[in-house]
């Protein structure tokens, strides 16, 4: 009996000592960007409304008030998840960027591409869903390293993942050009006022 319960301890100081090896935090997850918790509203409009032809432009989510969602990317690892809440069907490029500058009323600010995810193609609700008000979360798997305080953007022509009702400046636009891997800082060409319906799901 006595050489089991010494055999068993040395197990558990086994596991233990395996244990302290791992680091605070290790496989954490969180996210940034959007909640999620509104619904699309009003989403569509082009960055640029005096064209008739829809530009590709860069959204970034820089600002999302109370708890409609998180601006900065919380720690250091990797994007493994972009879920997207959309109006309707839309294609997007997940970009992360790091951000400037940023105006005291939200309205301008400076940005540049760090990153560049893949092309994703959103399906927005079907005909059913519309019909009764429900707008589904979709979920994509990537595999981005992400840095602490980086920020998320989408490229995109036709931008459906978004709530626009309280006239919040939620995302910098950038359009003629939109925002490119390997240029520097850019001043925003101009400002959407609807919250970006998108989050990034982060792990250590």
């Amino acid at each position: 009996m006595r050489t089991i319960i010494t055999r068993n301890l040395a197990v558990v100081l086994a596991v233990l000592g395996v244990l302290a090896l791992v680091p605070a935090g290790a496989g954490a997850k969180s996210w940034f960007g959007s909640s999620l918790n509104h619904e699309p509203a009003n989403a569509g409009s082009p960055c640029d409304p005096s064209v008739t032809t829809p530009l590709m432009c860069t959204h970034v989510g820089s600002l999302y008030p109370g708890t409609s969602g998180r601006v900065k990317a919380p720690f250091s690892g990797k994007v493994i998840r972009i879920r997207v809440r959309a109006a309707g069907a839309m294609t997007l490029k997940f970009k992360l960027v790091k951000v400037r500058s940023l105006s005291s009323d939200d309205r301008q600010g400076q940005a540049k591409v760090v990153k560049v995810g893949p092309t994703l193609h959103v399906n927005g609700p079907s005909s059913d869903q519309l019909s009764n008000g429900i707008f589904p979360i979709e979920s994509f798997k990537v595999h981005l390293k992400v840095r602490k305080g980086q920020e998320l953007a989408i490229d995109t022509t036709n931008n459906q993942a978004e709530y626009c009702s309280d006239g919040t400046p939620g995302q910098l636009t950038f359009y003629n050009p939109f925002l490119r891997a390997g240029q520097g800082f850019r001043s925003s060409t101009g400002v959407d006022d609807c919250l970006l319906l998108v989050q990034a799901v982060v792990k250590r």
